[in-house]
């Protein structure tokens, strides 16, 4: 399966081959833009677009031709997960309820990012309230997968996702839980990033659970999520080499020489079979570049991470929203809001959240077996003095749209959302970052993604390994 779409030319650029042909001069603001607005029926056609002004994006394109202006991504139209606030727009979070109420003020990672000259002109569709895996959001339909739209391309920022996928924008602005940025990215054979918590701010952001959320970005390579990652984090982006031409010399030591990774065996058991097989060529060429693969026991910190990460969920999410609709002052009541949402799947956990939000003793015990897990976690990488973990981002590959809540996996069903989230989700409790990078294609045309993880504060190492082993399995 393959897009039907050509995206062959200035839509196929990344964010910094981009800023090279503008600043050559060999492409206008105006016709790079127009070259990516031929996607934006694409893009709407799969469900990916909540809101977009194309117009005000070509008065920006203009302004910019006509100017003398550089910045890092001065003329780059970004994507942004419609749960984080952009000037103008409003802000739906997926559902109804939320759809006339315009945002007067950019979330502070939107304001970095514009502050370096990115163009804000589209809000993607997620999962209602970002609460699910699939992105079948029955208050403005479903997300469809750019290879096949009969499939979903997961969630709950696959609207993100494919908007990158399909050529629309080198790179969006997502929001990651328990992997919501991570999952589409793999699903969809784009890259996707998940911070340290706290790296990024949140201000401005329609989130499920402060203890848990972050935005995150997606994009087409690891060196465009190198430089949003160092904006977003108000760092001073970093002046690196390319890693995407990276030559392996047969005589010689490797680009992976002395670099230990990790491999959970618990995030290898009940794979889909060309998961199964894509994974094993990827450890199989990391292997070849000089890495040395060691199993690493991450079972007893899944475990105790898996048993406090909703409980923290549903105490922290109706307040939490509360919060971001008393900060915007403007808008429907928390009550209007529960009777917009369309998705029952949404509308289960908005009762869950009502009928069974913890005590508070039972919140302090949820972030103190957090907090546990997080130390086992470390101390299972520390013993075997890994640099970072090597998994398959998701156990299966996309799947058919539908709002079941059971998905097919080896014969069986089983529960769609622990299954998607089952290697990402416990980077989303305890905070740590992880990356998703395309290793490959089923047989049957899917993407897979493999998934680096690391400790707490590990981001810029996480971020230096992510880009060589995107080299190597580019080559492949």
């Amino acid at each position: 399966m393959t897009l039907a779409t050509d995206l062959s030319g200035p839509c196929s650029w990344d964010v910094r081959t981009t800023r090279a042909e503008l600043a050559a001069g060999r492409i206008s603001h105006v016709e790079h833009l127009d070259a990516l607005l031929e996607r934006l029926p694409t893009a709407q056609r799969l469900g990916a677009v909540i809101s977009a002004d194309p117009e005000l994006a070509r008065a920006l394109a203009h302004a910019l031709d006509r100017r003398e202006t550089w910045g890092p991504l001065t003329g780059i139209p970004l994507a942004v997960k419609d749960v984080v606030d952009v000037a103008g727009f409003p802000t739906t979070g997926g559902t109804r309820a939320l759809e006339q109420d315009v945002v007067v003020q950019d979330a502070l990672g939107v304001s970095r990012l514009r502050a370096a000259g990115a163009l804000f002109t589209l809000k993607t569709n997620p999962h209602e309230l970002s609460f699910g895996t699939t992105s079948s959001n029955s208050s403005y339909g479903p997300v469809h997968h750019p290879a096949d739209p009969a499939l979903s391309p997961g969630g709950s920022s696959g609207g993100s996702a494919v908007a990158v996928a399909v050529g629309l924008v080198p790179a969006a602005v997502a929001a990651d839980t328990g992997g919501s940025a991570r999952i589409p990215a793999a699903l969809c054979g784009i890259v996707g990033f998940r911070p340290t918590l706290g790296r990024y701010p949140s201000s401005g952001v329609l989130r499920i659970a402060h203890s848990r959320d972050t935005i995150g970005p997606m994009a087409r390579t690891v060196d465009d999520v190198v430089l949003l990652d160092a904006l977003l984090a108000g760092e001073h982006p970093r002046a690196v080499p390319s890693a995407r031409h990276l030559e392996l010399d047969d005589e010689g030591p490797g680009p992976l020489h002395g670099v230990r990774l990790g491999v959970p065996e618990l995030f290898l058991e009940d794979l889909e079979p060309g998961v199964d097989t894509v994974f094993g060529a990827a450890l199989r060429a990391l292997e070849a570049a000089g890495a040395e693969l060691v199993g690493v026991d991450v079972r007893p910190a899944h475990e105790l991470a898996a048993t406090a990460g909703m409980t923290i969920v549903l105490h922290e999410f109706l307040p939490d929203l509360q919060d971001y609709l008393d900060a915007r002052g403007t808008g429907p009541s928390l009550a209007e809001v529960q009777d917009g949402i369309g998705s029952p799947d949404v509308r289960r956990i908005w009762d869950l959240a009502q009928v069974f939000r913890a005590a508070d003793d039972e919140y302090r015990a949820a972030q103190e077996e957090r907090r546990l897990a997080l130390r086992l976690y470390t101390g299972a990488m520390q013993a075997q003095g890994v640099t970072a973990l090597v998994q398959p981002t998701c156990p299966l590959t996309a799947r058919p749209i539908a709002h079941d809540e059971t998905v097919e996996l080896n014969g069986r069903q089983v529960p769609a959302s622990g299954t998607f989230t089952r290697h990402c989700d416990l980077a989303g409790i305890i905070g740590t970052p992880g990356i998703s990078i395309p290793a490959g294609r089923t047989a049957e045309g899917l993407p897979v993604g493999l998934e680096l993880a690391a400790g707490p504060g590990a981001d810029a190492v996480l971020l230096d390994l992510a880009r060589t082993v995107e080299a190597l399995l580019r080559d492949q």
